[in-house]
């Protein structure tokens, strides 16, 4: 009796690992194969026509913030000398009215300093995500014409294939339908 339990027991085994294996066949079954194609995101933005475009119109407009944020300190330096210069010959109140003004003014120019950086930083977002938006399209189109069923950045993959890389092809891509992006400052207060 004792061998029938030992043999009914192998025998339940031997089904249950039958039936798991069952079970990991049909799922390898459902599962697609595996394929991948790797770009190089950091490239994409940095050398294709778009990205150059949006680096250009940002220079041009941190530039110009730049100069108007100099332009501006010059202007308080050279009134903070002539407060310091007035201080012994106005009335203490009026001197200490001045110095309050003038604290205002520097703090108005760091306000409107940080507002110009928040103004920059949203343009460039709004723009990243114009790029964005133009490769969605392209990325699927890469999918479908090599077979893939995914794309990964090369800053996720430890190593792969050099023909698993389409970052050429994107960039090449991206230009043809997206050689220019206008960056869009917000007017302070909008949103």
């Amino acid at each position: 009796m004792r061998h029938f339990t030992k043999f009914a027991m192998m025998a339940a085994i031997v089904l249950g690992i039958n039936s798991l294996s069952s079970v990991e066949e049909a799922t390898a079954q459902a599962l697609p194969k595996v394929s991948i194609a790797v770009i190089d995101g950091r490239r994409i933005t940095m050398d294709s026509a778009a990205g150059k475009d949006i680096r250009r119109q940002l220079d041009v407009i941190r530039q110009k913030f730049q100069a108007e944020i100099v332009a501006k300190e010059t202007e308080l330096k050279k009134e903070e000398e002539s407060l310091s210069n007035q201080r012994s010959l106005v009335p203490k109140e009026v001197y200490e009215q001045k110095v309050v003004e003038f604290r205002g003014k520097v703090a108005d120019m760091q306000r409107d300093a940080q507002e110009k950086n928040r103004q920059l930083e949203v343009a460039l977002v709004n723009a990243q995500n114009k790029l964005q938006s133009a490769l969605t399209p392209i990325y699927q189109k890469i999918i479908k014409e090599r077979g893939a069923n995914m794309i990964i950045d090369k800053s996720l993959v430890v190593e792969h294939a050099a023909a698993l890389n389409v970052t050429d092809e994107v960039i090449e891509q991206l230009d043809q339908v997206l050689p220019a992006v206008k960056v869009e400052l917000m007017t302070p207060g909008s949103n």
